[in-house]
């Protein structure tokens, strides 16, 4: 099948064209993402620092956070849960889809606490935190059409579902391993070395290698 206008996509494929570039490249919008995903977590932490200043008069703030830390530190799970809004058929998307948002709200906080304001630096971070926000975000969209669409009985509601079991189950392997890379050993220090690959090649204005021919 081609992209022929009777098929409804000749449009959309053309319009992904532009849209990739139209509101700025790709990495800006990723740090974007990112930043913009993070702020809600920055305050918290704020308040918490705040909050260990008195540790007295702020008892309740510093044990809630404490708690959830203890419950994450041996493998409980304390955040939302989607499986009651969806269709019942959907509920092992949903639970990835939680899962992926505990995660992800996890992780960030990690980070925030690691990096503080310096995190606007980790460009290489905030990345796989913008590309796990993307997929989260993605497997929110897919499991709320098709729970709609199982809901209200339409003639594609299977296919829908499909689709839905099809993409959560991908994307939540995608947003563990965004996520592990935040923090790999391995990942960080790869990390480093393409950030000193990019001061390097600035510093010399140009490739610091000399040509394999000589010329």
């Amino acid at each position: 099948m081609g992209y022929m206008r009777e098929c409804g996509l000749e449009r959309v494929m053309r319009d992904l064209r532009i849209f990739r570039i139209f509101e700025g490249t790709n990495d800006i919008l990723r740090l974007f993402i990112a930043l913009t995903g993070i702020q809600y977590a920055g305050s918290s932490m704020k308040e918490l620092q705040k909050a260990m200043k008195n540790p007295v008069g702020n008892a309740g703030i510093l044990f809630d956070f404490a708690g959830k830390r203890a419950k994450r530190a041996v493998g409980m799970s304390s955040g939302p849960s989607l499986t009651e809004h969806v269709h019942s058929s959907l509920a092992t998307s949903a639970d990835q889809t939680s899962k992926s948002i505990y995660e992800f709200g996890a992780t960030v906080e990690d980070i925030l606490m690691k990096h503080g304001k310096k995190i606007v630096d980790e460009q290489f971070v905030l990345n796989r935190l913008a590309e796990s926000a993307i997929e989260i975000y993605a497997m929110v969209s897919v499991l709320s059409r098709a729970s709609r669409s199982l809901t209200a009985g339409h003639s594609s509601a299977q296919h829908e579902a499909l689709m839905c079991t099809t993409y959560c189950d991908e994307a939540f392997h995608k947003v563990k391993i965004c996520l592990e890379e935040t923090q790999s050993g391995r990942n960080l220090k790869i990390y480093s070395n393409l950030s000193q690959i990019s001061q390097d090649v600035i510093q010399c204005g140009g490739l610091m290698q000399q040509h394999p021919l000589g010329f």
